[in-house]
């Protein structure tokens, strides 16, 4: 082979070598304004693989030194994933990509961090036609393009879509007044700088007359919702209000709560209690299920109830977040065994070792200390879209938690390997990052098909975090458990508790 020829393919292999790849990097955090409460979620794509690949958060617009640099990690080799970054205080920062531990800059990200989250709401929950409505604004970015829009409620954020619309001229605070509109169901919407990207809205109705409202905008699950009604047509027995989940279908399978007026005009009827949600009262007149009015409100836990995050109904929820594995999450519908629909985290074993599957929940949660969820309870499963030698299984799996503390943070991890080998509960720290892990044995079996388990049983997972966290440190409390991670398995009914 001749001297060049050979050289040539030296220097091939040297930059294939170098990188195998031509896809460009991509970093996006989770979205463009946080508030001075909320992590940071970052995502990125199509990085080098490099062990010492790693990312930061900069002010905006300041150079890449060192000195500038506000949070940072190593990524440690992943090439497509996700980090958490702890919160900021207001400002303009970035999101910047390095490799191998150079400052030469790959992909970056802007994104703002305000004081409150952006809040907005119409003066009056309810017009009649033609009358002026007032628009009421909070912690807007500022941006002198920034703006707020009247939209049909429901319809998509498209330009075609809007009624109404003005800039907030810049204020992060303020008011603005629209003119009256016709007989309908509306939006207002808050965007920033120009953009589509919905920030904050909230609903109103246009009605001919008739009002109607809950006594109070937000309700504990332990009280009974009591609504106020003006102007019914007093149809004997016939005029009728029930509640809703807000946004739903008129469709009486909606229908969660209702009661006839009783022929009054004027007057009040009190429903029931209802779980933790959003929800709409709405009025009908002559026993039809023509709209007339429709008034929003909101239930919120207190101590001693639960927070789901998961029940698998109707999809899964949008906040999963797939750091390893091939698969992301996967909502599995009723097999006969579960009528509800479930979620599947297919686990990624290497030589039956090595579990590299990692998926993220954040929960954010400062009240509610005790974990919960089922576990089990499917068969395997074909994957969706994928060949039909590609099956999920119930590989063992482990379920663990991100938390603050009074001492700082903690990951902690059940695993039913602890009890299959005896061991008790232990703490480790890794030095250099300064991570504190602690592990215990699981109180449910994590493995089906084994150990006499049937394949089809759920099982329930259930854990106090703050008792949990005493065995190994027992002067530590717990601040708030931040998030979920799980390396697999179907799971149900994912929840905080109080009690």
């Amino acid at each position: 082979m001749k001297l060049k020829n050979i050289l040539t393919m030296v220097l091939l292999f040297i930059v294939l070598g170098t990188r195998l790849y031509a896809s460009q990097v991509t970093v996006e955090m989770d979205k463009a304004t946080h508030t001075t409460e909320e992590n940071l979620n970052v995502n990125v794509t199509n990085m080098f693989g490099d062990e010492k690949d790693w990312i930061a958060i900069y002010p905006k617009g300041s150079s890449n030194d060192w000195e500038n640099v506000i949070h940072w990690s190593w990524t440690g080799g992943f090439i497509n994933g996700s980090m958490t970054f702890d919160t900021l205080p207001v400002g303009e920062y970035e999101v910047r990509v390095f490799f191998k531990n150079s400052y030469n800059l790959e992909v970056k990200d802007a994104f703002i961090v305000l004081g409150s989250e952006v809040s907005m709401s119409t003066d009056k929950h309810q017009y009649t036609v033609d009358e002026g409505i007032s628009v009421n604004f909070e912690h807007m970015s500022g941006d002198s393009q920034d703006w707020i829009a009247i939209y049909p409620k429901g319809s998509s954020n498209d330009w075609g879509n809007v009624i109404d619309w003005e800039y907030t001229e810049g204020l992060t605070n303020g008011q603005i007044t629209f003119d009256g509109l016709a007989l309908g169901q509306y939006e207002i919407r808050a965007f920033f700088r120009n953009s589509y990207n919905i920030e904050a809205n909230s609903s109103f109705t246009v009605a001919d007359g008739l009002a109607i409202e809950t006594d109070k905008n937000e309700y504990n699950v332990s009280e009974n919702i009591t609504v106020n009604f003006q102007s019914m047509q007093g149809e004997i027995n016939q005029d009728w209000v029930a509640i809703y989940p807000k946004d739903s279908d008129i469709d009486g399978s909606n229908i969660l709560l209702w009661a006839y007026t009783d022929g009054s005009v004027n007057g009040s009827v009190t429903l029931g209690k209802l779980p933790v949600g959003e929800y709409e009262v709405r009025a009908f007149f002559n026993n039809s299920y023509n709209l007339e009015a429709t008034y929003a409100f909101k239930v919120k836990h207190t101590e001693g109830n639960s927070t789901v995050y998961e029940d698998g109904e109707n999809g899964l929820s949008p906040n999963w977040i797939h750091v390893t594995g091939d698969y992301e999450p996967i909502h599995v519908d009723n097999d006969g065994f579960n009528s509800n629909g479930a979620l599947a985290l297919v686990t990624e074993w290497v030589y039956n070792t090595t579990n590299l599957a990692l998926y993220y929940l954040p929960l954010e949660n400062t009240m509610q200390k005790i974990l919960e969820m089922d576990i089990g309870g499917l068969s395997n499963f074909h994957i969706p879209n994928k060949p039909a030698n590609q099956i999920g299984y119930m590989s063992h799996f482990a379920i663990g938690v991100g938390i603050h503390t009074t001492d700082g943070k903690r990951r902690m991890l059940w695993d039913s390997f602890l009890n299959h080998q005896n061991v008790d509960p232990y703490r480790t720290t890794n030095e250099e990052g300064g991570n504190v892990w602690l592990y215990y044995p699981s109180p449910v079996e994590h493995v089906r098909g084994f150990f006499g388990i049937d394949i089809h049983q759920w099982d329930h997972f259930r854990v106090d975090i703050e008792t949990q966290l005493k065995i190994l440190e027992p002067d530590n409390e717990v601040i708030s458990v931040d998030y979920l991670f799980l390396t697999g398995g179907f799971l149900d009914n994912i929840k905080l508790s109080s009690e």
